[in-house]
């Protein structure tokens, strides 16, 4: 008669648990089968192990973490480190969790400030030589005025235009080609990490949160590779050509090139004001949704008599090291954008400002025509440089958000 209780306790067990997996695979976490099958399956492992107490919260943590692909991330930025850049997601985030991590920012504005003395130690040299280019120009326009050698003077003068308009265009492109290449690696960053922190997601919040993140992140994704990589970087180069025609043409493009400079300046600004927007609502409701189902689950859990409390504490820790491990991810994926633009943005910054100083100090002593080109090339530098710190801006603030809005409604 004993034997026969037992079995019966057991199997009401076996049932009791068998409604607890349902319930939270199926309400709480419902995972997305096209980023998040492998965690489904280390998911039951973990629930089963402790639900059978056979398996302690370090476990628990150490499978969520193994769960989570870093690989992808790890080998795109493995093949950045040949553009000057040193850091790993997966190291950072260990420290990070470890509780560890530091970021010197006396160290950063160490590196910061050495990067730019060789910067402009690099360019002084092109520096001095457009400077006198720009004298000899204003002299050659004095010349043909006092003497009437129009003729000759013009001759001149468009010798040194040329000269300096080849220095400028090398310039440029050398500036474009590092826009193009910062973006293009953003973007080849996001795209292996989307997909990661999503499954990070899943485990700490639930699949309304990770989906929405999911669509977002591939829409910010899209408008980075396909409207300001292949729309407004060759606008830019537009501008910049047209700039450099515009004083030989009497200045009849100074409306258009006006133009287009507005059309990128406010053209990024929306689109991020957009995206940005669409990410805040986002994170409002969607983790509150998945919040909503986790009490649904708990209590239906709770009506079982003997289940609720065990199912708690085993949703407890997986949710709560979920948690842990998401934002160390994010954090980690935060750094590593900023590590990806800081070489490019003080690039294109040293650029931008250089040209400008060459612009305002040639001004006094230069053709007008000259310093026309100096500040259209500066300009040219400056879109360039907006550009890729509105897209470094778009993905962290969309990082942020989400990491901000999943541990606010947990």
């Amino acid at each position: 008669m004993m034997g026969m209780t037992g079995l019966r306790i057991h199997k009401n067990r076996v049932i009791r648990w068998k409604w607890i997996w349902l319930l939270f695979f199926c309400v709480v976490l419902q995972p997305r089968a096209d980023v998040q099958a492998e965690a489904v399956l280390e998911e039951k492992e973990i629930l089963v192990a402790a639900s059978n107490g056979e398996q302690r919260t370090e476990d628990v943590y150490d499978t969520i973490y193994d769960s989570i692909p870093l690989d992808e991330v790890e080998e795109i930025l493995q093949e950045l480190k040949a553009d000057e850049i040193d850091f790993s997601v997966r190291e950072y985030v260990d420290q990070v969790l470890q509780g560890n991590a530091e970021l010197s920012l006396a160290g950063i504005g160490e590196y910061v400030r050495q990067y730019l003395s060789e910067q402009l130690e690099h360019n002084k040299t092109t520096f001095i030589r457009l400077l006198l280019y720009g004298i000899l120009s204003g002299v050659f326009i004095n010349f043909s005025t006092s003497l009437y050698e129009k003729q000759m003077g013009d001759t001149g003068f468009q010798i040194i235009y040329f000269l300096v308009a080849s220095v400028l265009f090398a310039g440029f492109f050398s500036a474009f080609a590092v826009a193009g290449e910062v973006l293009k690696n953003i973007v080849d960053f996001m795209r292996a990490l989307v997909p990661t922190f999503s499954v990070a997601l899943t485990w700490s919040s639930g699949s309304a949160t990770s989906i929405a993140f999911y669509q977002t992140a591939l829409y910010a994704i899209a408008i980075a590779e396909h409207l300001l990589v292949n729309m407004f970087l060759p606008i830019v180069q537009v501008y910049f050509l047209v700039g450099m025609l515009n004083p030989l043409m009497g200045w009849r493009f100074t409306r258009f090139t006006a133009l287009l400079r507005s059309f990128v300046r406010i053209g990024t600004k929306t689109l991020l004001a957009l995206l940005i927007g669409h990410q805040g609502i986002q994170g409002l409701i969607m983790p509150a949704l998945d919040g909503v189902k986790r009490s649904a689950v708990f209590k239906a859990a709770n009506s079982i008599p003997g289940v609720g409390n065990v199912f708690g504490g085993v949703a407890d820790t997986v949710i709560g090291t979920g948690i842990l491990i998401k934002s160390a991810i994010g954090v980690g994926g935060l750094v590593a954008i900023a590590v990806i633009c800081l070489v490019p943005i003080l690039k294109l910054g040293v650029f931008t400002v250089l040209y400008k100083g060459l612009a305002a100090f040639s001004q006094p002593v230069t053709d007008k025509r000259i310093v026309s080109v100096f500040q259209s090339t500066a300009d040219s530098g400056r879109l360039l440089l907006h550009m890729v710190f509105m897209t470094a801006v778009m993905f962290l603030i969309t990082l942020t958000i989400v990491i901000a809005a999943t541990n606010m409604a947990l």
